[in-house]
C-alpha cells in the first residue's frame, strides 16, 4: 500500500513522447511548407509567364498542380511513417521513455531541452524575419506578386522547423546519454 501511494506521489514524465511528437511535429510543418512553396512558385509563372491563359485552364492547371503537390506531401509522409521508429531510436535511444520528473538533475536536463529548443526557435524566427526584411520582402515587392510574399513565409517556416529538427536529434541524442547516466547515478545512490 505504500509502495503504491510513493508511485502515485512520484511525478512521471514521457520524455521520450516528447522527442519525438517534436520531431514529427517540425516534420509536418517542413512538408507543409514544402507544399505551399512549391504552390506559390507555380501560381508565380502562372501569372508572370502565361498572362494570356484562359481562366478555365489557369484552374486546371491549379487543380492539377495540387493533386501532384498532394501525392508528393503522401510519398513523404507514408516515407515517414515507415521509418518513424528508426528516426525516433536514432533522435532519443531505447530504452528511455518514462523518467521521474522529480529527480533534480531529470528536471534541470528537460527545463534546459525546452530551453535551448525555445532559444533556437527565437534565433531561427529572427534570422528569417532579417533575410525576409533584406531580401525576400524587396524580391517580392520588385514584382509586386503576392505569390512570392507566400512563398517567403513559407520559406521561413521550412528553416525554422528544419532548425528546430536538428537541434531536437542533436538535443535529444545528448540527452538520453545524460538521462541514463544520471538514472543510473540516481540508482546506484539510491541502493549505498
Amino acid at each position: 500500500m505504500t509502495e503504491n501511494s510513493v508511485s502515485q506521489n512520484r511525478k512521471l514524465f514521457d520524455i521520450g513522447s516528447l522527442f519525438r511528437n517534436s520531431s514529427i511535429a517540425t516534420f509536418i510543418v517542413e512538408i507543409i511548407s514544402v507544399i505551399v512553396m512549391i504552390g506559390a512558385i507555380a501560381a508565380f509563372y502562372l501569372d508572370e509567364f502565361i498572362p494570356g491563359i484562359a481562366e478555365d485552364l489557369r484552374v486546371l492547371l491549379l487543380l492539377v498542380g495540387s493533386i501532384i503537390t498532394l501525392m508528393v506531401f503522401l510519398i513523404a509522409f507514408s516515407f515517414f511513417l515507415r521509418f518513424s521508429r528508426r528516426i525516433s531510436y536514432a533522435v532519443i535511444g531505447p530504452g528511455i521513455e518514462i523518467v521521474d520528473i522529480d529527480k533534480p538533475r531529470v528536471k534541470t536536463l528537460v527545463y534546459m531541452y525546452a530551453l535551448i529548443v525555445g532559444l533556437v526557435g527565437i534565433t531561427g524566427i529572427y534570422i528569417w524575419y532579417l533575410i525576409h526584411k533584406y531580401y525576400l520582402a524587396p524580391w517580392a515587392a520588385s514584382y509586386d506578386s503576392i505569390s512570392l510574399l507566400v512563398f517567403s513565409f513559407a520559406l521561413g517556416a521550412f528553416f525554422i522547423a528544419l532548425l528546430i529538427q536538428i537541434i531536437i536529434a542533436i538535443v535529444g541524442r545528448t540527452a538520453s546519454k545524460v538521462i541514463i547516466e544520471v538514472l543510473d547515478t540516481d540508482d546506484s545512490e539510491f541502493l549505498d
